[in-house]
């Protein structure tokens, strides 16, 4: 193949990625029946909510590593000239074509960090969506219902999650659980803080796998009602003795705990309306998922 410039070797590994990669929410999908967690019932995840998030991001990063690998061949594939090279000898070929395509190599590796970085969160997400799913806590999804919706309605952008639903949280918000996900905090954990006081939520649970909070950062998340969630493995290494971070499986029971608040409420025409909507939502966005399909079709089946 004749020179690609760097501009347009950058809009080919854009197109190229969307087209090589299965989805994040697809990856987890797959990685969860690989690993048999579809046929586990609610108390196994409520137990073992720690240990499934672990295997779930091993076993995640592990079906992600050989496409990668995949790809990155096939996009410096596409930068080889045969015609060039088929005289050199090997060594004078690789020569060629680092000297030829620097800006480009680097433009991919870059690419390619920057992609690992958002799927890394988009899966992290996923991965606790099948977990609220398998112990059978219902929620609404930002990525199902909308990152508009969610800030129209002063839920705010970092949410992620709402237990039971949206529909009751407009109805009562005191006795809904709010859940965002971030693999780390690093420097951004002070939007969360500000996401709090600005939208007027009573609390949030901060689900997280990062290994380094200091005692400060917690203190004034704490302070502002935010939560720290991460694995019980996590907990004992980093933060044995602080009160302030909790486990998923802690975590899980205040949500079995906070949705059995709606067990006999007298839901207003409006309110199963949305609920509904939202469910149905869910089912669509979810159709070719049968395990994820088919709870959200029983949630539906019992409020109808």
């Amino acid at each position: 193949m004749t020179h690609i410039s760097e501009e347009k070797f950058k809009k080919l590994v854009k197109t190229e990625r969307t087209e090589h990669f299965i989805t994040p929410f697809g990856l987890v999908y797959k990685t969860f029946i690989d690993l048999g967690y579809h046929q586990k019932d609610c108390s196994y995840f409520m137990e073992h909510a720690s240990e499934y998030i672990v295997n779930m991001r091993k076993g995640c990063w592990n079906e992600f590593i050989p496409l990668e690998k995949d790809f990155t061949t096939r996009m410096l594939t596409y930068l080889i000239d045969a015609d060039k090279v088929q005289n050199m000898n090997p060594v004078e070929a690789i020569k060629d074509f680092v000297l030829e395509y620097p800006n480009h190599i680097y433009d991919l590796s870059l690419s390619n960090t920057q992609s690992r970085r958002s799927r890394a969160g988009k899966e992290f997400e996923a991965i606790i969506e099948l977990l609220l799913i398998g112990a059978d806590i219902p929620s609404d999804s930002q990525g199902a219902i909308g990152k508009q919706y969610f800030q129209t309605h002063q839920i705010g952008k970092l949410v992620d999650f709402v237990t039971p639903s949206v529909a009751e949280y407009l109805a009562n918000k005191r006795n809904t659980m709010l859940i965002s996900a971030k693999t780390t905090l690093r420097e951004r954990w002070q939007e969360v803080p500000e996401e709090v006081n600005r939208t007027g939520i009573r609390e949030m649970y901060l689900a997280t796998l990062d290994e380094a909070i200091s005692g400060e950062s917690l203190r004034i998340m704490y302070e502002a009602n935010i939560i720290v969630v991460t694995t019980k493995t996590n907990k004992e290494a980093n933060y044995p003795t602080n009160n302030m971070v909790i486990t998923f499986e802690e975590m899980l029971m205040i949500g079995r705990e906070t949705t059995d608040k709606w067990n006999n409420y007298n839901y207003s025409q409006q309110d199963k309306s949305l609920l509904l909507s939202h469910i149905v939502n869910q089912i669509e966005k979810f159709s070719n998922y049968d395990y994820v399909k088919e709870y959200y079709q029983k949630r539906l089946d019992q409020f109808e």
